[in-house]
């Protein structure tokens, strides 16, 4: 017994995940902090194709655009604020430019799609309950890309609404795709919007949906995100400056208790030797030009070699940064 703190553990899963694996991530601003911890260690991951979602409708309207691979046209596309806007994506990929918005789009959309298809394992995470309708067409948006608030109607999705909506997708997807395993978390960010009783009501609409969806399908696995920051680390200095979103350590400790339950045990040993090949490239050397730092540069690209031999792993940015260390 800890006196402590109460440590929540994730149970162990029927599969592992491995640098053979293709991943792909799919929610919110967590989802994509995770995301940047797969990427970072040399593992196969497409990461949020439409940039941020947060509910769970959004997320399952990006699943089926991704099913359909039909491509995004002019009529997809809104100007506001001189610059074009998908409702179906985040802000991030707004642009002046409407053709050259359409094209960015539709490439992201053919890669993500062939990466969701061939994808063992998908990551989802929901932040929010509550949702934004365009009034014109009744549809829920993902982002209302700071718009007049009088051309939406913001509601609270009900459980029922999110595993019909959600549970026809999944089932769509996994029909399409039937090797792949789905993570459902929920994000640990606290979205105080539209106040803090109403944060917890959108939390409980999550995992009431989350707990109906795994008695129906069998191929959707709970990791608990949301608990180890709420419950087990439950202190504000593991938060951000503003109170809301986990901070780095905060992320850290999620990523290490993800490995230990779900990643091969070959695939633990390989993340140590990638993050002292990643540590190295990054060090920056007091004098570039001894013969230490040359002897130091030589071993490092010796192991970034020998890991390439195990896997085609790219480490053309750290090869970079060590030959730049080397020349000066």
């Amino acid at each position: 017994m800890n006196s402590f703190r109460t440590v929540v553990t994730a149970a162990k899963q029927n599969f592992q995940i491995s640098h053979q694996s293709r991943l792909v991530s799919i929610g919110s601003c967590f989802s994509e902090n995770i995301g940047k911890k797969f990427q970072e260690n040399k593992f196969r991951i497409n990461i949020n194709p439409f940039g941020q979602q947060y509910n769970p409708l959004s997320i399952a309207h990006a699943i089926n655009l991704l099913l359909e691979n039909k491509p995004f046209t002019e009529r997809d596309l809104v100007q506001h604020d001189e610059l074009w806007h998908s409702f179906a994506h985040h802000g991030s990929y707004s642009k002046t430019n409407k053709a050259e918005m359409l094209s960015s789009l539709n490439a992201e959309l053919n890669k993500a799609a062939d990466d969701l298809l061939s994808a063992d394992i998908l990551f989802l995470t929901f932040g929010t309950a509550h949702v934004f309708e365009l009034n014109e067409t009744g549809k829920v948006v993902s982002n209302c890309h700071k718009m007049p608030a009088g051309l939406f109607n913001q509601r609270l999705l009900t459980p029922q609404e999110i595993v019909e909506e959600l549970g026809s997708t999944l089932q769509k997807l996994h029909t399409a795709n039937r090797q792949l395993k789905t993570v459902l978390t929920v994000s640990p960010v606290r979205y105080f919007a539209f106040g803090h009783y109403e944060n917890s009501v959108s939390k409980a609409h999550l995992f009431t949906a989350m707990h109906q969806l795994q008695q129906q399908q069998p191929d959707l696995y709970y990791f608990p995100a949301y608990e180890m920051v709420i419950d087990d680390l439950r202190d504000y200095r593991f938060y951000a400056e503003d109170m809301l979103h986990p901070n780095r350590q905060a992320t850290e400790y999620v990523w290490e208790r993800l490995c230990e339950t779900l990643l091969h045990k070959n695939s633990l040993n390989l993340i140590k030797e990638i993050a002292e090949v990643v540590n190295a490239a990054n060090h920056r050397p007091r004098n570039s030009n001894t013969e230490a730092h040359r002897k130091f540069v030589e071993k490092y690209l010796e192991r970034i070699k020998a890991l390439k031999q195990k896997q085609a792993f790219d480490f053309s940015e750290e090869e970079k940064l060590l030959l730049k260390h080397l020349h000066g």
